[in-house]
């Protein structure tokens, strides 16, 4: 979709459809990667 929007095949409640993943850098300089509306910082 783009560099940093991607399309995954849902699973679960979720299995009919598709899942839209999204990274993201916000004003606070950290790295979200965004799976449907919950949003996980990156961690090393």
């Amino acid at each position: 979709m783009s560099e940093t929007v991607f399309a995954g095949p849902g699973t679960g409640a979720f299995s009919g459809g598709w899942m839209p993943v999204v990274f993201a850098i916000p004003a606070d300089g950290a790295e979200y990667c965004f799976v449907g509306m919950r949003a996980a910082p990156r961690v090393a």
